[in-house]
């Protein structure tokens, strides 16, 4: 979707696989090299403000030559204090075929739809986040998955939590819905996703 990113979320199920997760970026094997002679080097921020303000569990500065940097954000189970990853987004995971082979970790993609809910929590000054929805909604969501999404949510997530999250999606799905309606476009999916948080929010 993006030619380039500035971070990486990162989300493990559980601490040994964040140890495991950690030998391997902090002891880059040999075959991990970018053009010759040249490693990839991960470092780890001991303190980094994602640690403090969204709850990242281990934050890591990828040193790539090729590529150019970027941050890791790790995560155990749970994004930004809220949205934590159920069985409905693992089963809707995909592993990329360069991943495919890997033998101490297993790597895996979340849906559109899953990322979607994700950036859609997410602070109302995050900017960038808006874009990327918007680049989501032109790929194609199916809203449904999302509904079905929260739905899973409400029963892992504290109720204070859960409303606080939903309606920072209200909003959000409000700006991307003006910026459409600038654009001369329309969304009946996010139109459903907007009625059904309203009436969420209202029963609250």
């Amino acid at each position: 979707m993006k030619e380039a990113t500035a971070d990486i979320d990162i989300v493990v199920e559980n601490i040994p696989v964040l140890k495991a997760l950690d030998e391997v970026l902090t002891n880059t094997p040999p075959e991990l090299k970018v053009g010759p002679g040249v490693r990839v080097i991960y470092m780890k921020e001991i303190e980094h403000e994602y640690k403090v303000k969204l709850g990242a569990f281990s934050v890591y500065k990828k040193l790539d030559p090729e590529l150019g940097d970027f941050t890791l954000d790790v995560f155990v189970k749970r994004v930004l204090r809220g949205i934590t990853l159920s069985d409905g987004m693992k089963v809707r995971s995909i592993i990329p075929d360069e991943f495919m082979n890997l033998k101490v970790l297993r790597v895996q993609l979340v849906s559109l739809e899953d990322i979607f809910l994700f950036k859609g929590v997410t602070s109302l000054s995050r900017i960038k986040d808006i874009d990327d929805l918007l680049r989501l909604l032109e790929h194609g969501i199916d809203f449904s998955i999302i509904l079905d999404e929260l739905n899973s949510q409400k029963v892992l997530i504290e109720p204070e939590r859960f409303e606080w999250l939903i309606g920072l999606l209200y909003e959000k799905s409000l700006m991307l819905k003006d910026i459409l309606v600038e654009r001369g476009l329309k969304s009946r999916g996010l139109d459903k996703l907007i009625k059904s948080l309203e009436i969420s929010l209202q029963s609250e």
